[in-house]
């Protein structure tokens, strides 16, 4: 009996290893609620920042570095359009390593965004931008995400100005004078090669702020 008790203990945790070890090399596939799937997802809006801003940056996957993730073309080898969990791409984006420690992993918003341009034919489309839209959650927050999060997020982040959330966005910009960074009166945000964001975002960022910058 004793001999059976023991031949069960070590199959149980043979399993157990076995399971950590499974673990340990296999990311866990976010649930994505695609009803949240925006319709028409704009590659050189969104798709391209966020690229450049987690991944496309001296020392990681920019200019000559394989692979370059600052291109459209350099992007789309790590892409099966219509598939994204057939996509390399996808796959980078919801394991650890993208963007890499200590700079905060792409949230679930994020890998939405990347889930969704690739299911819809991963296209080099350019969309417009509607002023009249200025809310923080509907407008700030993912445009300073998807421009500003590679460098200003994590544990050091650039310039010690962390820009995750509502509250240090706002300090940002009542003391770290991230409004003028961003319309690049003084030192330029985001920095090359993303380069400064087009007209219409910092127009809709500006009417957040001269409404008073509500959490909407």
């Amino acid at each position: 009996m004793k001999n059976k008790i023991t031949h069960i203990g070590l199959l149980v945790l043979c399993v157990f290893m076995l399971s950590l070890n499974a673990c340990k090399h296999e990311p866990v596939a976010p649930i994505i609620d695609e009803s949240t799937i925006p319709s028409n997802i704009c590659f050189n809006e969104e798709i391209l920042p966020l690229m450049q801003s987690n991944c496309a940056y001296s020392g990681c996957h920019a200019g000559n570095q394989d692979p370059d993730l600052s291109t459209y073309n350099g992007i789309m080898d790590l892409v099966k359009p219509g598939n994204p969990k057939g996509s390399r791409l996808y796959e980078f984006a919801i394991g650890s390593q993208m963007p890499p420690s200590p700079k905060t992993p792409l949230n679930l918003q994020q890998v939405t965004l990347i889930y969704g341009w690739i299911k819809q034919g991963a296209l080099n489309n350019t969309c417009g931008c509607d002023t009249n839209i200025y809310t923080f959650s509907g407008s700030v927050l993912p445009t300073i995400l998807n421009f500003c999060s590679g460098c200003h997020s994590g544990a050091t982040p650039s310039g010690n100005i962390n820009l995750q959330n509502y509250s240090q966005i706002v300090y940002a910009i009542d003391n770290k004078g991230l409004y003028g960074k961003i319309t690049g009166a003084s030192d330029p945000m985001p920095p090359p090669p993303s380069g400064l964001m087009s007209a219409c975002r910092i127009l809709q960022i500006k009417k957040w702020i001269d409404a008073g910058k509500p959490n909407n």
